[in-house]
């Protein structure tokens, strides 16, 4: 079961998004141990703004001590700030691009803030563009007039030739801090664990949807395939190394905003085509209990797929991950222990795992170590490196990231997130199949 700190942070986050006047009951008789558990909480999924906004100003938050309310206060309102500088490089950024010719279509961020009743309150710490692969020189070539630096993880290798669009470019600016991610490909086509994901979206630049922020039309997927992708990338974190409780307010907002206009014949088929409609049902079961969503409210239909949601063991999962799974050592040591699992379907096999975790892929490893990507012949090295980190951690670190990992494998099982095991991939019938309908 989940604490009662945990179930007065879910209460806060819930008032944040259906925007309740009255505070919470359940945080009228926390202890101030609990009020700072609760606060560490939110900022573990960088959402210590809407929490703030909710409690700020009730009675319970003003018998706190002054330290723990300046501390919160002032964090909150530096996140809020930032935000809104970002927000509005992001816009001018975009409409440069625009001008330029290029379209790129905006995924989660800035989209997914204009979801929520206070948009800044959802910070992000980058923006999302998928952009056809014939455009990736013109957008490269603008970040770099920008003053733009493209991210150390993802360098462009030495032997990169004109004209190669990689699949994820990240740009930092280093004066204001800003970061874009660039995508070609909304996921790795070299990860066998979710690569195959890229089918269900083969032809969302047929047909995008605008939205208005802040008085500017941008582009980004469609209601349907928005919402997919949103559970897809829950789905590629959970695999890696857990998603946090915000990716979950996305998609609830999302329905909540769109539930009317998503074609929930195509979603539910997805997520059947997919392998999701557990995680899915599960998913919806926590923000029902929760976080004050209702199909019928929100014009949401069910699955035809009857199944009975279990979600408190992938609830207490989520709590305790994080944003992006990054809340322990132990749990990112443990991430490729889910991975093997999720990619062979040999869920029992942890020793696997742990070979996986210590030697992943090279395009694994060449994005984790810049030297490798750029220098080849060091790809040795980089294996080593990693090894001799491994190793560090001690036998009690090494203990705990192999149960973490194998807690984690129970959890994909549960919830039927395991490929089969005659090897068959998720996805198969799409190829193409399933189209928007005009």
């Amino acid at each position: 079961m989940i604490t009662e700190t945990e179930t007065a942070f879910l209460a806060v986050i819930c008032a944040f998004l259906t925007e309740e006047k009255a505070s919470p009951a359940e945080i009228q008789a926390l202890t101030e141990k609990q009020w700072n558990h609760l606060f560490v909480l939110a900022a573990q999924h960088s959402l210590l703004s809407a929490v703030y906004d909710v409690v700020g100003k009730t009675p319970e938050f003003a018998e706190l001590s002054d330290e723990l309310r300046r501390q919160v206060k002032t964090q909150a309102m530096q996140s809020i700030l930032q935000q809104v500088s970002r927000t509005a490089r992001f816009l001018s950024d975009e409409k440069e691009l625009t001008q330029l010719g290029v379209q790129p279509l905006v995924m989660k961020g800035i989209v997914c803030r204009n979801l929520y009743p206070k948009p800044d309150l959802r910070p992000s710490g980058d923006e999302d563009l998928l952009i056809p692969e014939k455009d990736f020189s013109a957008v490269d070539a603008y970040f770099m007039r920008k003053g733009f630096v493209r991210d150390k993880e993802t360098a462009m290798p030495n032997d990169a030739k004109d004209g190669d669009a990689p699949e994820e470019m990240g740009y930092i600016h280093p004066k204001t801090g800003v970061f874009y991610e660039i995508h070609t490909r909304l996921f790795s086509t070299e990860s066998s664990a979710y690569g195959y994901l890229n089918r269900a979206f083969s032809d969302v630049f047929a047909h995008p949807s605008r939205v208005e922020v802040q008085g500017q039309s941008i582009f980004t997927l469609e209601e349907t395939h928005h919402l997919f992708y949103l559970l897809c990338h829950s789905f590629k974190h959970f695999l890696h190394g857990g998603v946090g409780i915000r990716q979950i307010c996305d998609m609830v907002q999302m329905i909540r905003i769109y539930g009317r206009k998503i074609d929930w014949e195509m979603f539910w088929q997805l997520c059947e085509e997919y392998h999701m409609t557990c995680f899915c049902i599960n998913l919806l079961d926590i923000g029902e209990r929760y976080l004050g969503f209702s199909y019928e409210a929100s014009g949401a239909v069910r699955a035809a797929k009857k199944l009975h949601p279990d979600s408190e063991a992938l609830l207490i999962d989520i709590l305790d991950a994080g944003s992006f799974g990054k809340s322990s050592a132990g749990r990112i040591h443990s991430a490729n222990i889910t991975l093997y699992a999720a990619e062979t379907g040999m869920e029992k096999h942890t020793a696997g795992g742990i070979w996986k975790s210590l030697v992943p892929e090279a395009s694994y490893m060449k994005n984790k170590y810049p030297y490798a990507a750029r220098y080849p012949f060091l790809l040795p090295a980089a294996y080593v490196e990693r090894i001799l980190k491994w190793l560090g951690q001690g036998e009690k670190g090494q203990k705990l990231s192999i149960e973490v990992g194998a807690g984690r494998v129970e959890l994909l099982k549960k919830y039927d997130m395991i490929r089969t095991t005659d090897g068959k991939k998720r996805g198969d019938a799409h190829a193409g199949r399933i189209q928007r309908e005009k």
